[in-house]
């Protein structure tokens, strides 16, 4: 009974100092979680789960796993924590523990919210509340029900959003920080919608409701969530109350959400100048946190690719490592076999001995009946004796030979051996010097393959968006037929084209941005973006030009400029209004005349302003044609006129007029099309020297 009392006291003490580890161990790894030392923070964890493990705390075990995946989420190794929850489900299942399952989709679903695949989060995130509510009825699911409600709210879903929040405050055991969630995304879900539709006073009311309750919650809980700052917001401008809201969105630290806010409160005011500037530093700051996250992407991508021909690297090592052991154990093999050889030798000396002793034994006998012989054969007695003198000298030289012969093939095969020795040993510096001028070399090589690869797909993914932003689709309009094309000379290019319908109206603009590559397509992407927000709030061209000045040539060291045409068509009376900065002039056809024979085309005289980009506090000055209805507009860039052919002859710009001249038209893509194939026959095999963008409208 003493010693089942002391095993029991040394049991309990034991619990106790795990337990002690534990709590020591999860100390560290938040203190952990908010810096950036990954590696320790993974030792810790693992640490942690080990010493859970051991003390039979399986919460602990799988928060410990958890946190481990939303780390790596939060660090940009997302394919590590989608390989991590992987891990983690796969333990619970082979265990059974509905715990660790319920985790494992839990943190999966997060990793894949965070590499913006939203759709296979939402649905990670329902497996993991109907797991939980199936096999432990009893336990919180607001974590998940919390994540699918920011999800919807993300996508203005806000009735789905305020749906999944309200079931997480019905959860068991809810901690207050889950319901100051739940209570803040209902608030911004309900002002979402009441923002947008404020006719609806439901939406209004519900805010109200939403927000009385929230801060009665805050107040139980004892500080704010991360929240706060945005509902509060919301009040202030469902109350009118702007300044209020301005002080406390000026003291948000991300500037994307402080300048969404701004333009937010300036909106809701009605003072346009100031919410178009947030709206310019809000869509700069959110280009760039969207580049940023697609380098992080694409980072992860080259490492895991890494991390592939570093395992293989490995497994090579490895089967070499083994074919070094098949050649030591051959090398062993033949030691063995001359040992076999000596002791063979050795039995064959220890017969011809056995026969020596059997010849002087027979010796012996000859001597003894010898000396029974009378005298009278004293003669055949001493031939006798002779002989036998005769064969022990024989024996006696045999035996040195013999002996001889042993230490002679002893020292060969010591000699042969240590031969063998050196030659392995010569031959294995021979192996590693030429495996590490191997690994040199490919390591080299991997260096540079990687690098250019690199580059090429940055390239294309940034062709990619630089397409993107151009128009590839062209609206069947009963008024308007409009066609346009971009082919870049590089990878990306700067030439721009772009349009939209409006309050009946077609805005159109074309331009060509000073050089080539990667800058121009970033200045080309800035200038299409610009053009689009001050167009559609409906300003003339020359307004439109001003203010895309006034912004390209702020902090414009490199000093880049554009070339650009803008123009307005009123669709039902054809009232061209446009502005030129320093662009090709467009060709303009006179409609039919006498009869059925259209008038030959020429070139629009215009106002000659400067190029976007160069000079700011200019005024740029917009003119007008009374109507184009009949009448073809055709734009396009200088890579049309100045494309050269093998010999360097330009097509030009009578070419131009020759072409369109030449036979009639039915639409605005047959024209495009009659151009794009009288510029390729005239190049030839000779490589495209610009960007070429053409565009053609024409209004009935």
């Amino acid at each position: 009974m003493v010693f089942l009392l002391c095993l029991a006291v040394l049991n309990v003490s034991a619990q106790k100092s795990a337990s002690n580890e534990v709590e020591r161990l999860e100390a560290r790894m938040y203190r952990l979680y908010t810096g950036y030392d990954y590696d320790e923070f993974i030792s810790v964890t693992d640490s942690l789960k080990r010493a859970a493990e051991a003390a039979g705390d399986d919460r602990m075990f799988y928060r410990a796993w958890a946190n481990q995946v939303l780390y790596s989420c939060n660090r940009q190794r997302r394919s590590r924590a989608m390989q991590i929850a992987k891990e983690m489900q796969d333990h619970a299942i082979k265990r059974g523990d509905h715990w660790g399952i319920y985790n494992g989709l839990h943190v999966s679903a997060y990793a894949h919210e965070q590499m913006e695949n939203r759709a296979e989060a939402i649905n990670g995130f329902k497996k993991a509340v109907n797991y939980l509510h199936e096999h432990m009825p009893n336990e919180s699911a607001a974590s998940s029900l919390l994540e699918l409600a920011k999800i919807y709210y993300l996508q203005s879903r806000n009735e789905s959003a305020i749906q999944y929040a309200e079931q997480a405050i019905h959860e068991p055991h809810l901690n207050e920080l889950h319901r100051l969630n739940a209570y803040s995304l209902m608030c911004l879900s309900a002002a979402d919608s009441a923002a947008y539709h404020p006719k609806n006073s439901d939406f209004r009311a519900d805010f109200n409701r939403f927000y009385a309750e929230r801060e009665k919650v805050k107040k139980a809980y004892g500080r704010d969530d991360s929240y706060g700052q945005r509902v509060d917001i919301f009040r202030c401008i469902l109350n009118h109350h702007f300044d209020e809201a301005l002080q406390i969105a000026s003291t948000i630290r991300a500037p994307v959400t402080r300048y969404n806010m701004e333009r937010e409160i300036y909106f809701k005011q009605k003072n346009y100048e100031k919410a178009y500037k947030s709206l310019v530093n809000y869509m700069i700051w959110k280009d760039s946190v969207s580049e940023l996250r697609n380098s992080h992407l694409l980072l992860e991508m080259i490492t895991s690719m890494d991390v592939g021909r570093l395992e293989n690297e490995q497994k090579e090592l490895r089967l070499r490592n083994q074919s070094l052991q098949l050649e030591n154990m051959a090398g062993e093999l033949e030691q063995k076999r001359l040992v076999e050889e000596a002791l063979q030798l050795n039995l064959k000396n220890k017969e011809v001995e056995l026969q020596n002793a059997a010849v002087r034994l027979q010796n012996d006998s000859l001597d003894h009946y010898n000396k029974n012989l009378q005298i009278s054969e004293y003669q055949s007695k001493m031939k006798a004796n002779e002989q036998a003198a005769r064969a022990r000298r024989i024996f006696t030289t045999s035996a040195i030979a013999i002996a001889a012969l042993i230490i002679l093939a002893l020292a060969f095969i010591l000699w042969r051996r240590n031969q063998n020795a050196r030659r392995l040993k010569l031959m294995n510096d021979q192996l590693q010097e030429a495996n590490t001028n191997l690994k040199a070399a490919y390591d080299q090589l991997e260096e540079t393959t990687t690098a250019k690869e690199r580059m090429e797909s940055e390239l294309r993914i940034a062709r990619e968006i630089q397409m993107g932003m151009v128009p590839s689709l062209f609206p069947q309009h009963s008024h308007i037929d409009i066609y346009g094309i971009l082919k870049p000379a590089k990878e990306v290019g700067g030439d721009l084209y772009d349009f939209f319908f409006l309050n009946n109206k077609l805005y159109f603009c074309i331009g060509d941005v000073s050089g080539k590559g990667i800058p121009a397509s970033l200045f080309m992407s800035v200038i299409v973006s610009l053009f689009r927000m001050v167009a559609k709030k409906g300003f003339p061209p020359e307004y439109i030009a001003t203010q895309l000045n006034e912004n390209m040539s702020e902090n414009n060291e490199n000093g880049m400029f554009c070339t650009l045409f803008i123009g307005e068509i009123d669709i039902q009376s054809g009232k061209l209004l446009y502005c030129n900065a320093g662009h090709t002039p467009p060709v303009l056809m006179a409609g039919k005349q006498d009869g059925d024979a259209p008038s030959a085309p020429a070139f629009v005289e215009m106002e000659a302003n400067a190029p976007i980009g160069l000079w700011p506090k200019l005024e740029y000055k917009g003119e007008e044609i009374e109507s184009v209805k009949g009448r073809p507009l055709f734009l396009y860039t200088d890579g049309l006129s100045e494309a050269e052919d093998a010999e360097q002859l330009q097509f030009g710009d009578a070419r131009v007029l020759d072409v369109i001249a030449s036979q009639p038209f039915d639409g605005a893509r047959q024209m495009v099309e009659r151009l794009t194939e009288s510029v390729k026959q005239h190049v030839g095999d000779a490589p495209q020297s610009d960007d070429l963008t053409m565009l053609c409208i024409m209004c009935s």
